[in-house]
């Protein structure tokens, strides 16, 4: 007599850190997925789909395989979708060039546990009942069960962006959980920007403008994006949008003519000109004055960021704006006038922004400037943050030097600093700060771990030193800034010996550990960063892998 088919799996559900935590069907962020064992299962099939019928063009996510062999074996599965155009490669094996689209091709491991972690960056959106279904199906040696019930659920933001006390010419707000951008709004004079930090700057209000009339009370509203860092098969959006906030004002001093002096820098905190605070993000740089070394006035500055004192290693360089403040952004620098037409058009109106700053520019030496706003041909993220230092005996030196236009012959307008950044900051024209990002948070009274207990079910690992009867899923807290994270395992706490490691758009990934004691470590990684995108290490975590003591049929 034949065994019938095995059940299908039950209790499928999301979660963000815990497969026991409160159930719910609303996530800020990709979510992992858990289920109850099915007794006999050699692996399971797992998809994830825009519509309950799984039909093909709306599949998000699968590992079954198309073969004669769907449903019979537990192999790698080989995929392929189109890339999206987001300058990074993320965990692809190949990517063809040539002519649209460009195709990702990537291999899914074989899912042994009853849990998976997603390695996707999904879009907020919300349907009716759900926007996105899950379901899962295990695989024995009678065969496929059936599907799972589906698991629905929604993509949504979990807050608005709040104002926070802010500087002149700035405004400011709180970082908002899942979001990789915020788009501000400045309603009076009809235009948006985009940041990769929360805190803008004005310019628009001051560049080519005198009268305290532009900048006084600045009306603004702003919203966060999740742009999707990776690929998605079925075209879902690759931005996705918060909700605008309510209406905000901010109100600007008078311009004060004077010495120029530098002030405080502002992002996710305040730091003072001489102390290091550690800013999570590239902050934005506040100063005060308008006049060179020579008691010249001037209304257009750009600031420089430094490695060393003496401001020679220039690492960042800003592009031109005409107030009291600079916050970095993605959505290009500001079309600087090239000729007296563009300059009295600029006097009266607002100028655009673009991919450069359109007019030619130049160091006080003559040397050619590109400021790191720009945004070069073939597109790709911007770097316009910079790597993390030890703040407790490195920092960031920046300065401010004014910028005066010259005129050539044929009548266009070129613009030149007046001063080096190494004679301003000899000077004395000189301040620091801190950029250290926070470490990915694993724990939380006991490691963020989940595995098979003895007897097969999957359970959150209690203890500081958790004990898994198989592939351990591991998990953790965002880490502002990141755009993917990066795990790595070792068999010793120290010294660290890497034997494996893995990079994932997701807060979870699922570690195939042989038996033994291990120790991992996660990192954001912020694709943003001059040179290197790499971030803080979260402190290593224990984790003992030993073989499993109940029997799994098959395989």
């Amino acid at each position: 007599m034949e065994a019938g088919p095995p059940a299908a799996p039950k209790g499928l559900h999301g979660f963000l850190l815990r497969p026991n935590e409160p159930a719910t069907h609303t996530f800020s962020r990709t979510p992992a997925f858990a289920w109850a064992p099915v007794r006999g299962a050699s692996c399971y099939e797992f998809e994830l789909a825009t519509s309950r019928t799984f039909g093909g063009s709306s599949v998000v996510w699968s590992n079954v395989s198309t073969d004669r062999h769907s449903g019979r074996h537990c192999r790698p599965v080989k995929v392929s979708f189109p890339a999206q155009d987001d300058g990074s490669a993320g965990d692809q094996e190949s990517q063809e060039a040539g002519s649209a689209p460009q195709m990702v091709r990537t291999t899914v491991a074989p899912i042994r546990i009853p849990a998976v972690s997603i390695n996707l960056v999904l879009p907020w959106f919300t349907g009716k009942p759900y926007a996105l279904y899950a379901h899962v199906r295990s695989v024995t040696t009678t065969g496929a069960s059936s599907w799972s019930r589906p698991f629905g659920f929604d993509m949504r933001w979990e807050e608005l962006p709040v104002p926070m006390p802010s500087r002149p010419g700035l405004v400011r707000w709180t970082p908002v959980e899942g979001a990789t951008a915020y788009d501000v709004w400045y309603p009076d004079i009809g235009k948006q920007l985009r940041t990769h930090t929360n805190v803008a700057d004005q310019r628009e209000f001051y560049a080519f403008h005198l009268d305290d009339g532009w900048w006084g009370t600045i009306k603004w509203r702003v919203r966060s994006v999740r742009q999707v860092v990776g690929s998605i098969p079925n075209g879902l959006p690759a931005v996705s949008y918060g909700p605008w906030s309510p209406e905000y004002a901010t109100t600007n001093p008078s311009w004060v003519p004077g010495k120029l002096t530098l002030g405080s820098a502002v992002s996710d905190r305040v730091s003072s000109p001489k102390t290091a605070g550690a800013h999570q993000l590239m902050p934005a740089l506040t100063f005060t004055g308008d006049q060179d070394f020579k008691g010249t006035a001037y209304r257009l500055f750009r600031l420089y960021a430094s490695t060393d004192r003496d401001c020679v290693n220039v690492v960042f360089r800003s592009s031109v704006v005409g107030g009291p403040a600079f916050a970095p952004r993605v959505s290009g620098p500001l079309a600087l006038p090239t000729n007296q037409d563009g300059l009295d058009a600029a006097l009266f109106g607002i100028l655009p922004s673009a991919k450069s700053e359109v007019a030619k520019a130049y160091m006080s030496d003559g040397t050619p400037l590109v400021s790191n706003e720009t945004i070069r041909e073939g597109g790709g993220l911007l770097r316009v943050d910079l790597p993390d230092l030890d703040v407790t005996t490195t920092r960031y030196f920046w300065t401010v030097v004014p910028v005066g236009i010259r005129v050539d012959e044929g009548g266009t307008f070129e613009y030149w600093d007046t001063d080096i950044p190494q004679d301003a900051c000899q000077a004395g024209r000189l301040a620091t700060f801190g950029k250290q990002s926070h470490a990915a948070v694993t724990t939380a009274g006991s490691p963020f771990v989940s595995g098979l207990t003895p007897k097969g079910r999957l359970l959150a690992q209690a203890g500081r030193q958790p004990v898994v009867y198989s592939t351990p899923l591991i998990a953790w807290r965002p880490v502002v800034g990141a755009t993917q994270y990066e795990v790595e395992w070792s068999r010793s706490r120290y010294p660290w010996r890497k034997r494996g490691s893995t990079r994932t758009f997701a807060t979870t990934s699922v570690l195939k550990l042989s038996p033994g004691v291990w120790y991992y470590r996660v990192r954001g990684l912020n694709a943003a960063q001059v040179g290197t995108p790499a971030m803080t290490w979260s402190a290593p975590v224990q984790v003992r892998v030993v073989r499993p003591t109940f029997t799994i049929a098959g395989g």
